[in-house]
């Protein structure tokens, strides 16, 4: 039964936390480093990586976030997929693994920018930092790290509009992208200009793009007026609507997207409101199991054949939607399973167990609580059956007792 309270290790922080006489520190990732060849530099990342038990539990696979500018925006992306991926039965979010991507000291224009620009001769090594990513970072993380093939750039400003260069030039690197108030003013829009012609040439499969516009009138401006103004001081929000306008007519090319104008929010406080607004439109069908009345997994209004195809439907549409197959996860179906033969629901029980055998055929734990279901309800044959098929795929003291007791009785 040590495997049915998994989740309590979280809650047992606090109780641990009281019982320090020196204060700890609050670890909400860890520091990496890549050296670039592209660069020629060493480069930092900042990594989240959801914890999981591997003693038990197949490895996972997580979509990833990238975010540029990561020294600025990492800890908030950190803490908001947290709360609505894990905290209180969260699934609003999947678990992820988030990699933030500082800028080294005096580079971020020449990284963010993918044209040199007159006032300032360091720029334009945007094409660079892609290749950057492309060839090295990504493959580092995917090597080192629980990663599934879904992926997520996310960038402000500067980086919005390597965000946009990205999706316009390089469209198979990411999956999602998200751009929030993006500098497409820079270099005078070279890349807004570009941008029509790109948008026709490209066809996209199941990318999504989520753009954020904030507010950087006059105060006496609306989105409408603004168009019609000459001066400097609004081209860069001009440039962004003009980028709109122009997603708006390329819709037929296959772009999931979606824009909001964020009114009350300007150019330095839009970044946190629109990640969150971003990441629910682009996991917008992750939400499972529904918490209203009360958790779907939990409530015996549902009958196990209505529950088997409710999930069959949800995980079919993520997949679906990701390109790659999503699980049901495997912790969370062993500990449904236990707490239900618990209660002797023996039906329930037997249910969230199989679902895990179905999906996890590799992974000797699956067995290993079938073969306590079995036990529990009388069949030793069954038992003896599924804990010897545990036991090929990893050999535990704790299996070959179970075995071993059985034998005697």
């Amino acid at each position: 039964m040590k495997k049915l309270c998994f989740l309590t290790g979280l809650l047992c922080l606090s109780i641990l936390a009281k019982g320090q006489s020196v204060p700890q520190p609050i670890v909400m990732g860890q520091v990496d480093t890549v050296y670039s060849e592209v660069l020629k530099e060493k480069r930092p990342i900042l990594i989240y990586s959801p914890s999981y038990d591997s003693v038990y539990f197949s490895k996972p696979a997580y979509p990833v976030v990238y975010v540029l500018d990561g020294d600025a925006y990492f800890a908030s992306l950190v803490t908001m997929i947290q709360q609505l991926s894990v905290h209180n039965g969260n699934t609003i979010f999947p678990q992820m693994v988030i990699v933030g991507v500082p800028n080294l000291p005096g580079k971020r224009n020449r990284d963010l920018t993918p044209s040199p620009s007159t006032m300032d001769p360091a720029s334009g090594g945007g094409e660079a930092f892609t290749t950057f990513l492309e060839k090295e970072l990504i493959p580092y993380v995917d090597e080192h790290y629980a990663t599934a093939p879904y992926r997520t750039l996310i960038g402000h400003s500067l980086g919005g509009l390597m965000v946009l260069n990205t999706l316009l030039k390089h469209p198979s690197l990411f999956n999602a992208y998200v751009a929030l108030d993006p500098s497409m003013s820079y270099d005078h829009g070279n890349l807004l200009k570009q941008t029509r012609q790109l948008l026709r040439q490209q066809s996209w499969k199941q990318q999504s793009l989520f753009l954020g516009i904030a507010n950087t009138m006059n105060a006496d401006m609306d989105t409408v007026q603004v168009r019609s103004d000459t001066t400097a001081i609004t081209f860069h929000i001009r440039s962004i609507l003009m980028l709109k306008d122009n997603l708006a007519q390329a819709a037929a090319n296959g772009l999931r997207w979606r824009y909001k104008y964020y009114a009350d929010d300007d150019h330095a406080s839009i970044p946190l409101i629109a990640e969150y607004d971003a990441l629910r439109f682009i996991f917008n069908s992750n939400r499972f199991p529904l918490n209203q009345p009360q958790n779907q997994y939990l409530d015996r209004a549902y009958s196990v054949v209505q529950l088997k195809k409710n999930m069959d439907a949800h995980y079919g549409l993520v997949s679906k939607e990701r390109g790659y197959q999503v699980k049901p996860p495997e912790p969370l179906m062993n500990q449904l399973g236990y707490s239900f033969l618990q209660q002797k629901d023996f039906e329930r029980a037997f249910f969230f167990f199989e679902t895990n055998v179905q999906y996890y055929p590799n992974s000797f734990n699956v067995y290993d609580g079938m073969g306590d279901y079995f036990l529990a309800i009388g069949k030793k044959p069954q038992a003896i059956d599924y804990f010897k098929r545990a036991l090929k795929l990893k050999n535990t003291s704790e299996i070959r007792d179970k075995l071993q007791k059985l034998s005697l009785e």
